[in-house]
């Protein structure tokens, strides 16, 4: 089988096993991250990559394609700051809907809010795995990474049981004051990520 890393071909391998673990080595050494893997032309079945075999699967030509490790990263972390902007402008939509009477229409722009958190957090615990980020310890501002995960949590469970109960009042507050504060703690965190990721010296 033939192994392609973007226009580089390496050796040729026997197993798609194998393939992984020379590709992974590759582009590591190189400072790059594999974005995307094509099995003669087509993107590999997922359970290939799930439990790769020892053995080419019928396939005769893997590529990969890979892009820069850091550039990806605060891409990424950058896109995830785009949506924490979208999750603000819900949030207030949803605190205004709740304080004039509009419970429906408030209840769907809060749906929007929670998976908008619900997508951050995800960005922040994926980039920080692939950049070797110790979030929990990372500083952020004048606290740490895992206050702040903490901290959205119990505010995300304040607004899921408010709900739950129809205590709107409580409901509009939590909203409108403790998640507009997460929203600035987030911004900070979103950006410690990208200097740390950008520093001199760090491999992401």
């Amino acid at each position: 089988m033939q192994l392609w890393i973007d226009d580089t071909q390496l050796d040729t391998v026997e197993s798609i096993e194998l393939a992984f673990e020379l590709a992974r080595k590759h582009s590591e050494a190189a400072g790059r991250l594999i974005i995307d893997i094509q099995a003669d032309g087509h993107p590999i079945d997922d359970s290939l990559l799930d439990e790769p075999p020892t053995d080419t699967a019928g396939i005769a030509e893997l590529r990969l394609t890979t892009t820069d490790h850091k550039a990806f990263l605060t891409e990424t972390i950058h896109s995830a700051k785009d949506a924490l902007e979208l999750t603000s402008e819900d949030q207030q939509a949803a605190a205004d809907l709740i304080r004039s009477g509009e419970l429906e229409d408030a209840i769907e722009s809060l749906k929007s809010v929670l998976e908008g958190w619900h997508a951050v957090r995800d960005v922040v615990g994926q980039s920080a795995a692939l950049a070797e980020i110790e979030i929990d310890t990372l500083t952020i501002g004048s606290t740490t990474g895992a206050a702040c995960i903490d901290t959205l949590s119990k505010a995300l469970a304040d607004i899921r049981t408010a709900l739950t109960k129809q205590d709107w009042a409580s409901l509009g507050d939590a909203i409108e004051y403790d998640l507009a504060d997460q929203i600035t703690t987030w911004h900070t965190l979103l950006d410690t990520m990208i200097a740390v990721i950008a520093a001199p010296g760090e491999d992401g």
